[in-house]
């Protein structure tokens, strides 16, 4: 279920990034940091948006390219070989949750979405990844599934963008923020049960 789903297609599309990464040596650390500061900004032209409208066109770029980079990030660590992947990881994880909330509180902070609705949204999508990370802290694995991962969640707010700009509409923020909102508390649940089931084994 959810985009990550044709995750092992998109690494295939991936692979001239990946060969390119490698043949330079470049670290899973820059990859993860260029996709840190492509969401902040991300979230800025979320704020900024109602003034300056034509700065959506950012936003399915931003979706697109961070979306490709959390999924190179760990190919080119296994290709390299890298050192400490153990640390690594927490780096990573801590850097998306970074990066989704300065998407979702940078929508939610602007001028034309409910800053309530847009905090508990952003609220949800942190919580929802607290519980896929502690199931592995606990022994099971790292969750990934659902209605609604990380994944979706950018194709949708690129979505939303686009629908901005087409239809002059600024009314979409408020809906994207509850469609990812419901579609984040169904994952949160899919995964409670996924865990709970793996964890009694």
């Amino acid at each position: 279920m959810g985009i990550y789903s044709i995750k092992p297609k998109f690494q295939v599309f991936l692979k001239p990034a990946e060969r390119f990464c490698v043949r330079w040596k470049i670290h899973p650390t820059l990859i993860n940091i260029l996709a840190l500061l492509l969401s902040i900004i991300g979230g800025i032209v979320l704020y900024f948006a109602g003034r300056h409208p034509l700065w959506l066109i950012y936003i399915p770029i931003m979706a697109f390219v961070r979306t490709a980079l959390n999924a190179l990030d760990g190919m080119v660590a296994r290709d390299l070989k890298v050192k400490n992947q153990a640390f690594g990881e927490v780096l990573n994880e801590f850097m998306d949750r970074i990066s989704d909330a300065s998407i979702f509180f940078g929508l939610a902070l602007a001028p034309y979405t409910n800053l309530v609705l847009g905090s508990a949204v952003t609220i949800i999508i942190l919580l929802n990844s607290y519980l896929s990370i502690v199931s592995k802290a606990a022994g099971g694995s790292r969750q990934y599934g659902g209605f609604m991962g990380k994944a979706d969640r950018m194709i949708y707010v690129g979505i939303m963008a686009v629908l901005i700009l087409i239809w002059k509409d600024y009314s979409f923020g408020n809906y994207l923020l509850w469609f990812v909102g419901i579609g984040t508390s169904i994952t949160m649940l899919q995964r409670f049960l996924t865990i709970k089931k793996e964890l009694y084994r």
